[in-house]
């Protein structure tokens, strides 16, 4: 009776997570729809004021990462997983509550500042939310229940980006409207997190020193390269971020400059990507059978190449290019699942925090680089969105033999 309920227990202690970061999710990009609908809307979406506001709406949202993963990561360490993800969602309430009174105000740039908190609320939540998994989920589970997370977040994207867009036109310009939304899911999301299973300090005695926020990470990523398969699966999980956001990037050209849509086809498109991100990790997560299934990287790998070059040949068509983008999403889900659970299950338990947060803000950069090698294919070598999407397929081409190399085989 006593193990039934144990396991009870455990059960809505993950439900309760999952549902606490799924709301989350949702949120993040319910608001920064909001936003964005209502700067470009005020601004003009052809107006130089209007393509500076879109440039900053996406940097507010990255920057944090860099500012403020290596806090995140010894709050990670130093305290319960569980506790700082109950604080960063009433932080969470804070910043709607913010961005309800400017939208009442009707201030635009200011609102840029709700979406920075936003972006240094997920920066914080992001540690502990991934240290939390191999904590409370024993290790044949842990590929499974990244699986369902994965899942979750991604259906979280996709729901939250179209929610936003139908909220923002129900609001029809009176943007506070949909804030009170937002506060309404920070609180839903405050509650479930009480329900999340209760987990162990990595280090209580750890102590915090000022320093700059980017040194730390340089020596957690040097110390974390002593680990020859860890640093190996930080940098392809960093790599799955770089292709992941060039081709969001590239996808809104896709959709406007080939296939002659607008953001509703923009709109679709990224959602055939997410979804099959998150059922390609599901997926994944089901085939692990008890253990991290590196023997999935490289068939993910070569699925994302592929897929990625029939995207170049026939994306200027509609419902290929809507396959093909799931496609990618898919295949990319068997890559990324089995690196993401690695980094878990290598990361010590009492630097499990600070090695997570170093990773997110290696993220962070890579997802940097995107922009400016798009930057450089558009402008210096005048690439089309098909001829991008190639040598996307041509990179990933290029990588694979250095992960069969490097990772194991089972």
């Amino acid at each position: 009776m006593t193990s039934d309920f144990a396991k009870d227990k455990d059960t809505m202690g993950f439900g309760a997570f999952l549902a606490t970061l799924f709301l989350g999710a949702f949120n993040d990009n319910l608001s920064k729809m909001l936003v964005i609908c209502y700067g470009t809307e005020r601004l003009g979406t052809d107006s130089l004021s209007g393509s500076t506001f879109l440039s900053l709406a996406a940097a507010c949202f990255i920057l944090p990462y860099l500012l403020f993963s290596f806090l995140a990561g010894h709050l990670a360490d130093r305290h319960t997983k569980r506790t700082v993800m109950i604080w960063t969602k009433v932080a969470e309430i804070a910043i709607m509550l913010l961005g309800m009174e400017l939208a009442r105000r009707k201030m635009v740039y200011p609102l840029l500042a709700v979406l920075f908190c936003m972006g240094a609320q997920s920066a914080f939540f992001s540690p502990a939310k991934y240290g939390f998994l191999p904590e409370t989920t024993p290790t044949d589970k842990l590929s499974r229940a990244n699986g369902y997370t994965q899942l979750a977040t991604f259906l979280a994207i996709i729901l939250g980006g179209l929610f936003g867009g139908l909220l923002y036109s129900w609001c029809n310009g009176v943007l506070h409207r949909g804030f009170v939304v937002c506060v309404a899911v920070a609180i839903l999301g405050t509650l479930t997190s009480l329900f999340i299973t209760r987990t162990q300090p990595g280090n209580a005695q750890l102590r915090f020193r000022l320093q700059n926020p980017i040194s730390p990470h340089w020596r957690t990523l040097r110390e974390m390269s002593r680990d020859r398969l860890l640093i190996t699966v930080v940098l392809g999980a960093t790599f799955f971020w770089f292709l992941g956001s060039l081709m969001q990037l590239v996808l809104v050209r896709l959709a406007t400059d080939t296939l002659g849509g607008g953001g509703d086809l923009t709109g679709e498109l990224q959602a055939a990507v997410a979804l099959g991100i998150g059922l390609g990790c599901t997926l994944a997560g089901l085939l692990a059978k008890g253990r991290i299934p590196y023997h999935l990287v490289v068939p993910g790998a070569v699925g994302i190449a592929i897929a990625n070059l029939l995207l170049a040949i026939f994306g200027n068509h509609l419902v290929p290019a809507i396959l093909l983008t799931s496609l990618v999403g898919f295949a990319a889900g068997f890559f990324q699942l089995p690196l993401g659970t690695a980094i878990q299950e290598r990361s010590p338990v009492e630097k499990r925090g600070r090695y997570l947060g170093a990773t997110n803000a290696l993220d962070c950069v890579s997802m940097t680089a995107s922009a400016a090698l798009l930057w450089v294919l558009q402008n210096a070598f005048h690439c089309g969105p098909r001829a991008t999407i190639a040598v996307t397929g041509c990179l990933v081409a290029v990588i694979t033999p250095f992960l069969a190399r490097r990772l194991p085989r089972q």
